[in-house]
């Protein structure tokens, strides 16, 4: 089995290290304001940049893709620079769509980047990833993320 290309590797560990200066100056910096909590400000921040850094490892850790190919390397690419852009108009969105919208498309654009077709685990995915995720921000943890909807639907 091939592992990753050495590059890739030393870009995943050097985005781990970045997460993890981010999160001890968190603690140090004594966070600001973050409207995303009321309680404790750097909460949602501190789970987001664990989240990074564990993706991080598990990026450095993977095997590389089997179409290494010229052909592969662009598709790749393409997909890559597909998400980049799903994510941006899924942030931008945020503030003017609220929550379901952009998030519960951006979640189906990311599962067919991802080939998954099949109906039964694209539809629960979609449940799941939208909006059963604002739900346990917003309910379970008690973190404030933008409305469910527009005009204060939820």
């Amino acid at each position: 089995m091939a592992v990753a290309q050495n590059s890739d590797r030393i870009l995943c560990l050097g985005l781990v290290t970045l997460a993890m200066a981010a999160f001890g100056w968190s603690f140090i910096g004594g966070g600001g304001i973050n409207a995303a909590s009321t309680d404790q400000p750097m909460r949602l921040p501190r789970i987001l940049l664990g989240l990074w850094a564990l993706l991080g490892v598990g990026c450095a850790l993977r095997p590389a893709r089997s179409d290494d190919t010229s052909d592969g390397r662009a598709q790749h690419l393409g997909r890559t620079t597909a998400l980049i852009g799903m994510l941006f108009l899924v942030a931008v969105s945020l503030p003017t769509l609220g929550y379901l919208v952009p998030v519960t498309g951006g979640v189906a654009v990311l599962l067919w980047l991802l080939e998954e077709r099949r109906p039964l685990p694209f539809a629960v995915s979609l449940a799941v990833l939208g909006p059963g995720l604002w739900a346990l921000f917003h309910h379970g943890l008690g973190l404030r993320l933008p409305l469910m909807m527009s005009g204060g639907v939820f």
